[in-house]
């Protein structure tokens, strides 16, 4: 299979880029995976398209036990359907140029939400050591990913789609 083509345009700087990059990648892969999904980077592009076509909710849900403002400004955010609700599943911050202070604190607003796992993406594995650790309850529920791992995934998911589509599956 040939390498996958992405395009960003109107990004600024290369950090901008790269997150934009990102955030389209965990878009895609939770529609592949069922997932309904929300970005609030509408106008930022990936693959030629902005993440407001990429997301396949147009608003973040209104959820009971969050803080909307902090909620709608996660980076990425995937749910799942039940009974007629949206409930938050997995929420990703992509810390490239910001410390990971604010993405911890952007996802903290879901801590009431058991179910959830929280996803910090960045290169820095000691900053993100130096700041999880200062919060052992939620040290359980957050993992760190280097971003080459997401491309890794992201290029599985599209191996598969594209077997199970020409098998027939």
């Amino acid at each position: 299979m040939s390498p996958i083509k992405q395009q960003v345009n109107g990004a600024t700087t290369v950090e901008e880029s790269a997150h934009s990059i990102l955030q389209g990648r965990l878009l895609e892969i939770g529609n592949s995976r069922g997932y309904h999904t929300f970005c609030p980077d509408k106008s930022k592009k990936f693959n030629q398209k902005n993440l407001s076509d990429i997301s396949s909710l147009e608003k973040c849900p209104d959820l009971q036990f969050s803080d909307y403002d902090l909620l709608r400004q996660i980076d990425v955010l995937w749910f799942k359907e039940q009974r007629n609700y949206l409930i938050p599943e997995k929420a990703f911050e992509v810390e490239l140029s910001t410390g990971t202070w604010s993405g911890v604190g952007r996802m903290s607003t879901l801590s009431d939400y058991s179910n959830v796992k929280f996803f910090i993406i960045s290169n820095n594995i000691k900053k993100y050591n130096k700041v999880i650790n200062i919060f052992p309850v939620f040290k359980q529920r957050f993992t760190h990913i280097k971003p080459d791992l997401i491309s890794d995934l992201y290029s599985a998911e599209k191996n598969i789609l594209e077997l199970k589509h020409n098998i027939g599956l």
